[in-house]
């Protein structure tokens, strides 16, 4: 049976945001439910920039809000009136960073001859000394240009009939991939700082993998193993989550256990000079299969864990 949810007496044509009123479709629980447009939405209220915005929501397996029609676009504005007072605009997946004036959403299209491109703020788009190539949203539903390194906050969307749900891993991202010991696995090619890649894999609702044993260290590495062409500035460690970040020299995962507490803690027996270990001080694996230290701001690959049947 479908509980009713309480709303407020809005208008007919205003979307009921509902957290859980989803008798078809299921997704991330910090996603909300349009049952008008039959779409989740997310308002990130910690303000980014564009580049960033776009891909925490490519991460979370869904798109930088961009309006298909009218009416979705004045519904937003009762979501992103939860936005903190001093923030009078989100970012949007709009941008002319291709070609000046030629304004696109994220799939390259053209807004040109669409009715979006009536949506423009007075005055705007104004290319303000040449910088500005991305596009906000203002609450009162009105676009205008703005620096693409500019601090807004965001909203990312997926509609119900494009989730995927993956059984084997019990979430709704396909590149999770079971290993059979009661975790699933996400190999991210794209290099990342440590830290950037901690919050990546926070946001897939999973973690930074952590090592629990030596059998467990073998399947990480043979992942490593199938990426031998990497473009990451060194091809040849994986970033994990182990850091001596809280206590220097006292090398604790990101729960905060020992590794030997967790279960693995094989160097690599060819040690590093002093000077080394003072700036690397965060975990990763070698192609070797044995644990190194790296510097937490160079890039490198990484991979997200998540236990089955568990949410961190």
């Amino acid at each position: 049976m479908r509980h009713p949810s309480p709303t407020s007496h809005l208008s007919s044509s205003t979307v009921r945001f509902n957290v859980r009123d989803t008798k078809q479709y299921k997704f991330r629980m910090d996603y909300m439910w349009a049952q008008s447009f039959k779409t989740f939405y997310r308002l990130h209220d910690m303000a980014t920039n564009w580049h960033q915005a776009r891909q925490i929501c490519e991460v979370e397996g869904t798109s930088l809000f961009v309006p298909d029609n009218l009416d979705e676009m004045e519904n937003l504005k009762l979501l992103i009136s939860n936005m903190k007072a001093h923030y009078t605009a989100i970012f949007i997946g709009i941008h002319d960073q291709y070609a000046s004036g030629d304004y696109v959403n994220l799939k390259g299209e053209l807004i040109r001859d669409t009715i979006l491109n009536l949506l423009w703020a007075q005055g705007s788009p104004d290319n303000l000394n040449g910088t500005e190539h991305c596009v906000v949203m203002t609450r009162e539903g009105l676009f205008d240009d703005k620096q693409c390194s500019d601090i807004f906050p965001f909203v990312c969307k997926i509609m119900g009939s494009n989730i995927k749900y993956n059984e084997n891993c019990d979430n709704y991202d396909s590149e999770y991939i079971n290993g059979g010991n009661g975790k699933c696995y996400k190999y991210h090619v794209e290099p990342l700082s440590w830290h950037d890649a901690y919050m990546v894999c926070k946001a897939e609702e999973g973690n930074l993998a952590i090592i629990n044993s030596a059998s467990e260290a073998t399947l990480i590495n043979s992942y490593l193993g199938q990426h031998l062409n990497s473009i990451a500035p060194d091809p040849n460690i994986l970033h994990i989550g182990f850091s001596d970040l809280m206590f220097p020299y006292q090398y604790r995962t990101i729960k905060g256990q020992t590794l030997e507490d967790a279960g693995y803690s094989s160097w690599n027996p060819e040690k590093e000079g002093s000077s080394f270990t003072n700036t690397k001080r965060c975990g990763a694996i070698s192609r070797t299969g044995f644990l190194q230290v790296t510097w937490c701001d160079r890039p490198a690959m990484f991979l997200c864990e998540k236990n089955i049947n568990s949410t961190p």
